[in-house]
């Protein structure tokens, strides 16, 4: 027997002003209601269509407009019926629960606090997973090209509210409360530390020479290109002496060895996201980000079964870092020939309905 039941009563406004699907289990009480209509406060048919609770991965609750959507939005992410993709998408809530789990362990490596928020997108939508106390998270998602921005930023704001409601200080998840902050004045700037490892051929002067110029204090700190069974190629900007407050743990040299051991080590962790994700959608993720308390860390898919790897260190730089990131994607396509990355208006690499990153033509990639 199912646990969770449709709710069509129990509201913490007048029902004729509630207008989502409301699905809870039967262990939830009425209690949960001004949380419930925060849920739907934050949904809209441009950002955010579906939000989940969970407590140690146990489903509380859902909230969502998926049937204010056009039929062909999202169509291939979760499947066409609706309550099929309802169960769905509160399952793969739970499983994300235990996969994600495994992710904050490996990232207590590098020394930057427990996983609060990771951006998932694939195919023709993006999953997020926001904690927001504990081991009290959402899961969101939100469907169809041009979505997963304005779907990000309504859930940083939710799971804010969240926090406000219980008395809690609110967390700059994402760096969103401070990407319009300016760049901290700079006396000395160094040039980027590099690093090679392996074999790449013709294109390494290029690769490393466009990873160091997507590096600087006020952003992107690290930025990789790892290819497994090949090697690894890495800008950094640690030397600085702005950024000298992150080294009072890891020193400089021993962050670069974690994060090229982390760089090994999320191929996998990345390959158990995309077995989770594929009874979702079809295909594979071409964008992660790993929001921790201290900084973040981006990972976006390349060809050949190569990835690139980013990092900053501060929270409050992680949206401008994250714009960083997603120009040097675009720079590192030119540099190998490959189509450049199609782009939804917010700058983020947009991927077709199979899960695949989007290019600007539909004529075959000649790139190994």
């Amino acid at each position: 027997m199912n646990e969770d039941r449709t709710d069509s009563a129990a509201r913490t406004r007048p029902p004729a002003t509630w207008s989502a699907e409301v699905r809870r289990a039967a262990h939830v009480t009425d209690d949960s209601d001004v949380f419930i209509g925060l849920c739907e406060d934050a949904l809209s048919v441009g950002g955010l269509h579906h939000v989940a609770e969970y407590r140690w991965g146990v489903f509380d609750y859902s909230v969502d407009i998926l049937d204010r959507l056009p039929g062909s939005q999202g169509g291939g992410f979760g499947g066409d019926d609706l309550d099929v993709r309802r169960d769905r998408f509160i399952r793969l809530g739970r499983q994300l629960h235990y996969v994600l789990g495994r992710m904050d362990h490996v990232l207590r490596s590098v020394d930057s606090g427990r996983l609060i928020r990771s951006v998932l997108q694939l195919g023709d939508g993006a999953v997020f997973h926001y904690y927001f106390r504990a081991d009290d998270y959402l899961t969101g998602y939100s469907l169809g090209a041009g979505t997963a921005d304005a779907g990000d930023r309504a859930m940083a704001d939710l799971v804010g509210r969240f926090r406000q409601e219980m008395g809690l200080p609110v967390m700059n998840w994402g760096g969103f409360g401070s990407e319009d902050d300016p760049p901290r004045e700079r006396t000395v700037v160094k040039e980027p530390h590099r690093i090679v490892e392996g074999d790449w051929g013709s294109t390494e002067p290029e690769l490393l020479a466009r990873c160091a110029e997507a590096v600087s204090p006020d952003g992107l700190h690290y930025a990789g290109c790892v290819g497994p069974g090949i090697g690894r190629l890495s800008a950094d900007v640690f030397n600085d002496p702005s950024l000298s407050r992150f080294f009072g743990g890891l020193t400089r040299d021993q962050r670069r060895t974690r994060y090229a051991e982390l760089g090994d080590r999320l191929h996998y962790v990345v390959a158990r996201l995309n077995q989770s994700l594929r009874a979702i959608v079809p295909g594979s993720l071409s964008r992660v980000v790993l929001d921790v308390e201290e900084g973040a860390l981006f990972y976006v898919d390349r060809p050949g079964d190569h990835f690139l790897l980013g990092v900053t260190l501060d929270q409050s730089q992680v949206a401008r870092a994250d714009q960083q990131m997603n120009a040097l994607v675009h720079r590192v396509a030119a540099t190998t020939d490959e189509k450049p990355p199609a782009t939804t208006d917010e700058g983020l690499p947009a991927t077709t309905d199979e899960g695949l990153p989007a290019t600007t033509d539909e004529k075959p990639d000649n790139t190994v």
